[in-house]
């Protein structure tokens, strides 16, 4: 049976004893997509949280997606439980990866230990009223995870959330950027029950403090904390996912190719060990179906040290795509409707642009009032395959910015040696580095800091 609340919320029977609630709104934004799976609070009907949950959606810069369970799952349930919510949301047209499981109360309690053992399954957790179980430390846990609660809660008392914060003080004392991995906050005259819409069982209400704000301002400081904390790991997910697809490689694909009709066009992307970086063929296009298929891959690099110091920037240093020139889809689909080719410094720029549009809006005022800027350089065109396999990415920090300067190898379809023939290859700029260097490696201007290439 369907139920339609709202005109944008469909109740849906899961092959569980729970039932889904799947809200679909803002269909039109912007890749990445991002879903969260909410588990309510024991003896809270799903259904009471669909206003939080529009209202999330409403002010998330995201294209956003919300199945809610009506009841809350057994851990022991939750293994299929979260894959009948994943593939819910893949029959409503959620075509993203990057899925953040949410709960309340007790809900969140079960969010947090399925986390622990399911973390490659998510982008983090979303503890409402909640908080990380007796054991689970911050620093160790294997997701990002945001702990919200206010400060009139009554169930989970803000004595309780202290603990966690004090212990997020001290994480941040050894590591600044933990703030941003496992941020814990407080929201003034906020109590437990204004997650949810509704009168509140006895036994909750009997605990619970009286807010000293409306619901709708719960919900407005509730949803803006979540948009502020999920948009770094959307943005990680464009590379580092398990589907091992380089989303960005593929935008950047289309950008060279510039095909200003590409309904009749496939592109594919794979990602490849760093190690085979830029020595492999470049995939031919294919036309084994009525569409065109242009396939690219992407050997993804990061810098040795970020594994035993989170000092050092987390995201990738480099994208090396392998990608196909304009040139040879031009001869296959033989018109005329193609645009200029992008150049690996205008997709590089586009990074920056995509990065910060995904930003929160206080990293984007925080950057904009005291960041410094990043400048990109002309590309450096390299002529052979040897230079190309020792191609890289350059990245200058100094106290004026960041310099990010671009490698090409581009080949003519007639190239002498067939292996790399129609090739239009970029060392890129990750988004995700771009986004890091957004929220924290532009607001530092000490001496180390300086001069300092990768």
């Amino acid at each position: 049976m369907i139920t339609l609340y709202l005109a944008t919320v469909l109740v849906l029977n899961a092959h569980l004893c729970s039932t889904l609630s799947v809200e679909i709104v803002k269909a039109n934004c912007r890749d990445p997509e991002a879903a969260i799976v909410f588990i309510p609070a024991k003896d809270i009907h799903g259904d009471r949280y669909i206003p939080l949950a529009e209202e999330i959606i409403r002010r998330s810069d995201l294209k956003l997606w919300v199945a809610i369970f009506d009841e809350q799952p057994f851990l022991a349930d939750m293994p299929l439980a979260f894959l009948s919510a994943f593939t819910h949301l893949k029959t409503h047209g959620y075509k993203g990866m990057s899925t953040f499981l949410a709960g309340h109360g007790d809900g969140g309690l079960v969010a947090a230990r399925f986390g622990l053992f399911s973390s490659h399954l998510l982008g983090g957790v979303l503890l409402y009223s909640s908080y990380l179980p007796g054991g689970s430390l911050l620093n160790k846990y294997p997701t990002p995870v945001l702990t919200i609660s206010g400060d009139l809660d009554g169930l989970t008392r803000v004595t309780k959330i202290v603990d966690i914060f004090e212990e997020l003080q001290a994480d941040i004392a050894q590591n600044p950027t933990q703030k941003y991995k496992t941020p814990v906050i407080v929201m003034e005259g906020v109590n437990f029950g204004q997650f949810a819409f509704g009168k509140l069982p006895w036994w909750y209400a009997e605990h619970d403090l009286t807010p000293e704000v409306s619901h709708l301002d719960a919900y407005h400081t509730i949803a803006d904390y979540t948009s502020a904390f999920m948009p770094l790991s959307q943005v990680k997910a464009l590379d580092q996912n398990i589907e091992l697809v380089s989303h960005w490689t593929t935008t950047a694909q289309q950008l060279i190719v510039n095909l200003l009709n590409s309904t009749s066009v496939e592109f594919v992307n794979h990602e490849t060990g760093s190690e085979n970086a830029g020595k492999e063929k470049q995939p031919n296009p294919s036309s084994l179906t009525d569409d065109l298929q242009i396939v690219s891959s992407t050997s993804i690099m990061f810098d040795k040290r970020q594994k035993d110091s989170s000092v050092y920037p987390q995201s990738p240093v480099q994208l090396k795509a392998t990608m196909t020139s304009q040139e040879v889809v031009r001869k296959m689909i033989g018109t005329n409707q193609f645009g200029d080719p992008a150049s690996c410094q205008d997709i590089n720029q586009d990074a920056f642009t995509l990065a910060f549009s995904k930003s929160s809006r206080m990293a984007q005022s925080r950057y904009q009032a005291k960041g410094r800027p990043i400048k990109f350089l002309n590309d450096v065109n390299v002529s052979s395959k040897n230079h190309w396999n020792r191609a890289y990415l350059h990245l200058t920090y100094n106290n004026t910015g960041l310099f990010v300067g671009a490698t090409r190898f581009h080949t003519t379809e007639t190239n002498p040696d067939s292996s790399i023939s129609g090739q239009d290859d970029c060392t890129l700029l990750s988004p995700y580095r771009v986004m890091e260097w957004i929220y924290i490696d532009a607001l530092k201007n000490s001496k180390p800091q300086r001069n300092k290439s990768v």
